[in-house]
């Protein structure tokens, strides 16, 4: 009976029933429309807290939690380089010079990768909201189109350029990714590097005030399109634009800018030891080895052998997307996943840390870098003999800084893989009051009153140089001033955090002299560059 009722009742209110269910069929629809809607769109920026590393513009696919924060922190987006420990030293002591080593900026993958056209490598710089990374980039590129037009300058050119001639001063700005090539957001990332620390040395150098000449700086760059851009863009906020015209750009063949000591076949033997330990370290991760070759397949286009076991390749590969927020890549329905992402970064993080266990990375770092080493500790003495010059820049790469530090005995995940545009930079510092008293008393040679102090992207790791541990440093507690906001630097109890105290460690110059003539070759128990490495061979 029941049942009879309601086919009745259906049968007279169908018209009802079918409006009805088209009302809830149109908000359903319109409810998904706005949903849709809502979702953020790629290019546009998340949301952050405060203490949280800020994320630029990623991908729906790109979760940000915690371990995807600690591979944006690879990216260094332009915003977030600040000043660090650079610089503060004070008081009694004098700086006399400065030496910077640094890495090219964010640049496009060194292999084929798999929809590339779809990465788009100018990132927030070509867009209109107004970033202060646009502002500088917009300036420098109108700075660098009137270089070649503008009477003076125009005539200052070809010597600035140097071996560099013919070289684009700029890389495209269009957003295309070319393989190996610098990004606009790799530019901008430069051009804050030399403002920062334009800030810090500027008026202590004497840049800006007439009186550096050209023997002051020295600039060396490799002859890559990358650290070429990268060295002019520096220069450009470093420098005043009377200085900028004072400088000559000078070429360094290799990457280790070992100059006149680069040959060196027992590098060779070293070098393929280290690769046979980290083959055993990967093999003995065959989850690893099983993600690298599936996640290689659909990032590379052509995924050579090499490239499908590689999973420092494939880590730089993955970067191009990451780093500019593009989506990650699929072939024939099977996509890379962000677990395959995180687990790699986190793999290649604990095989950076096995790298202090190796001594065959160490041997081969060292004679890579004992030509640096030398031209180092030769501007060094310069520095303390004539006074000159004032600032050298090497414009290299990731390799150029893992040589360096590991041949100084510091070795860690941040140093064996550097991100695009670190710094390391060696500060020449003269002890004012010491200097006096030796003078009085013709006590000791000159050299005793220079100290050097290494800062790696703005922290003082002068403590963990091997030959500087111990008594053989100095330590100064200095006051480091830290950056206010607009809206609280009026407050009171913002007032006082203005200044804190922070340890700032000096090793004597003599220490990195007695390293070079003393203790270089020990390992190698050796006593010359030349000796081992045809010994080792």
């Amino acid at each position: 009976m029941l049942a009879a009722l309601t086919m009745k009742l259906s049968s007279q209110h169908r018209a009802l029933y079918c409006y009805l269910i088209l009302s809830v069929w149109i908000f359903l629809l319109v409810a998904g429309m706005y949903k849709y809607i809502g979702i953020e769109e790629p290019g546009s920026a998340l949301k952050h807290a405060a203490n949280e590393v800020p994320m630029r513009k990623f991908n729906r696919n790109i979760k940000p939690d915690i371990k995807m924060r600690r591979i944006f922190r690879l990216c260094n987006p332009p915003e977030e380089i600040g000043i660090g420990n650079e610089g503060q030293v004070q008081g009694n002591y004098s700086l006399e010079g400065v030496l910077i080593f640094l890495r090219h900026g964010d640049r496009g993958p060194l292999a084929h990768i798999r929809n590339i056209s779809n990465v788009n490598c100018a990132g927030d710089l070509i867009s209109s909201e107004g970033l202060d990374s646009d502002f500088n980039f917009r300036t420098y590129e109108f700075f660098l189109q009137n270089l070649s037009s503008s009477g003076k300058l125009a005539g200052f050119l070809p010597q600035f350029l140097g071996p560099f001639h013919g070289f684009p001063l700029l890389p495209p700005i269009n957003g295309e990714c070319l393989l190996g090539q610098m990004t606009p957001v790799g530019v901008a990332q430069i051009l804050k590097t030399g403002h920062i620390l334009r800030l810090v040395y500027g008026e202590r150098l004497g840049i800006g005030n007439g009186s550096l000449s050209s023997d002051d700086m020295i600039v060396y760059s490799t002859r890559y399109r990358r650290t070429f851009q990268s060295a002019v863009a520096f220069l450009y906020t470093f420098l005043s634009s009377e200085d900028f015209q004072k400088v000559m750009l000078r070429e360094s063949q290799s990457l280790a800018f070992c100059f006149n000591d680069c040959a060196c076949p027992a590098v060779e033997l070293f070098r393929r030891k280290f690769a046979t330990e980290s083959t055993e370290h990967l093999q003995s991760h065959p989850a690893v080895v099983k993600l690298v070759h599936t996640a290689a397949t659909i990032v590379f286009e052509m995924a050579e052998k090499s490239l499908l076991s590689d999973p420092h390749a494939l880590r730089d590969a993955l970067l191009a997307y990451v780093c500019h927020g593009a989506q990650l890549p699929c072939l024939d329905d099977e996509c890379v996943r962000m677990e395959q992402v995180t687990g790699l970064f986190a793999y290649t993080e604990w095989e950076a840390r096995q790298y202090s266990k190796s001594s065959n990375l160490k041997r081969s770092c060292l004679l890579r870098a004992y030509g640096m080493v030398r031209d180092i500790v030769s501007h060094m003495l310069r520095i303390i003999s004539e006074k000159k010059p004032k600032f050298v820049l090497y414009s290299g790469h990731d390799k150029t800084l893992q040589y360096l530090t590991t041949a100084l005995g510091i070795i860690s995940d941040t140093t064996a893989a550097p991100h695009y545009a670190s710094r390391l930079i060696m500060e020449v510092y003269k002890n004012k009051e010491q200097e006096s008293l030796s003078k009085k008393t013709n006590n000791g040679p000159v050299a005793r009153n220079y100290y050097f102090r290494l800062v790696y992207n703005g922290r003082d790791i002068t403590n963990h140089v091997h030959f500087c541990k111990g008594g053989n440093n100095i330590m100064v507690m200095q006051a480091m001033k830290t950056e206010v906001s607009e809206n609280t630097k009026n407050s009171s109890s913002t007032q006082s955090q203005l200044k804190k105290q922070i340890p700032a460690y000096l090793c004597p110059i003599e220490s990195i002299v007695r390293f070079l003539h003393d203790d270089y070759f020990i390992s190698f128990n050796g006593t010359n560059f030349k000796d081992v490495c045809s010994v080792h061979s």
